[in-house]
């Protein structure tokens, strides 16, 4: 746990600062970072929950870890940067907020159903697709064409856009696993499109985001098991890199996603030998790397990475 001295007269004039950040009408369900009180902000940085909250100090928590940061100069927003550990810090703009932690940069942190821009969402049967960008709505319908884009504002509850159009286009973004229902690509919203007098329903958001901003352990490869006390991880970065621990060895890669699956560029390892059974374990661990196909999550939330040669198991470590 880090616990950090923090300055009063500083952390006054970064709330101060962020307070400005603030839209001209203020929403009573959102907390009003900045505005004198005590306050608590929740925010998911892909699959990473933090919570910054403020008073006297801005204590940001991340699993098990605390750090109270310092006000920094930024040109834009207000930037925190812990005390003696300048590779950590919380930057927010409004209500999002960038993450750093000792030098590495996590996904955008935003509140629970939250649109990102760009941002797509898609359906079928029928089929029709949504895309949000530079605050203005495009909504594609078979057998109706492309819409004009037509700009947005949020509607009254968390997720919810509307067009001043008449009549009114309302999307509603939820958090909760979506799959394709042709695909079967998973994405992290569940979406609804009320136009018309039709509902629309899909997916939304960015795949990434359910693989991003954390640690998975793997604990089953190609049905198997895995070898007691070894350890086979994966992290997956939001510039494409994925590294993590082969059994032995540690790897580093890059991975992509597409409309249909996820695959990655075949892996460099260090070069460490360790007992004939984790070195055998680690070229399958590097096989199923290697011939990547796509992803999916069971009941039970844990990541299923299949691949030509079967597949491999892993939950979150918190």
């Amino acid at each position: 746990m880090h616990i950090k001295t923090l300055s009063p007269a500083l952390l006054a004039a970064a709330l101060t600062t962020l307070a400005g950040c603030s839209t001209a009408t203020p929403d009573t369900s959102v907390p009003r970072i900045g505005a004198g009180e005590p306050f608590t902000a929740e925010l998911n940085c892909g699959r990473l929950p933090i919570s910054a909250k403020g008073d006297d100090d801005l204590l940001l928590t991340v699993g098990a870890e605390q750090f109270v940061l310092n006000r920094a100069i930024s040109a834009s927003g207000a930037r925190y940067v812990a005390e003696g550990e300048p590779e950590t810090s919380l930057w927010f703009k409004g209500e999002q907020a960038w993450l750093v932690l000792a030098g590495d940069e996590y996904p955008l942190c935003v509140p629970s159903d939250t649109i990102i821009e760009p941002y797509r969402a898609a359906g079928n049967e029928p089929f029709w697709s949504a895309t949000l960008d530079g605050g203005q709505l495009t909504l594609n319908r078979l057998n109706e064409g492309e819409s004009p884009a037509q700009p947005y504002m949020p509607g009254e509850t968390a997720g919810e856009v509307v067009t001043n159009t008449a009549p009114p286009i309302r999307l509603q973004a939820t958090d909760q696993l979506c799959r394709d229902s042709m695909s079967g690509m998973p994405y992290p919203q569940r979406v609804n499109v009320r136009v018309d007098g039709t509902t629309l329903r899909g997916c939304g958001g960015d795949p990434a985001r359910l693989l991003q901003g954390g640690e998975w352990v793997v604990e089953d490869i190609n049905g198997g098991g895995i070898i007691d006390r070894s350890r086979v991880t994966l992290n997956f970065w939001r510039n494409g890199q994925v590294n993590g621990r082969a059994s032995c060895n540690n790897f580093m890669g890059e991975y992509r996603l597409s409309g249909e699956g996820l695959s990655m560029s075949s892996p460099a390892t260090t070069r460490k030998a360790c007992a004939p059974s984790l070195m055998e374990q680690e070229q399958r661990v590097l096989r199923n790397l290697q011939t990547l196909q796509g992803f999916d999550f069971d009941d039970t939330g844990a990541l299923l990475l299949r691949s030509a040669e079967g597949s491999l198991k892993a939950r979150l470590e918190h």
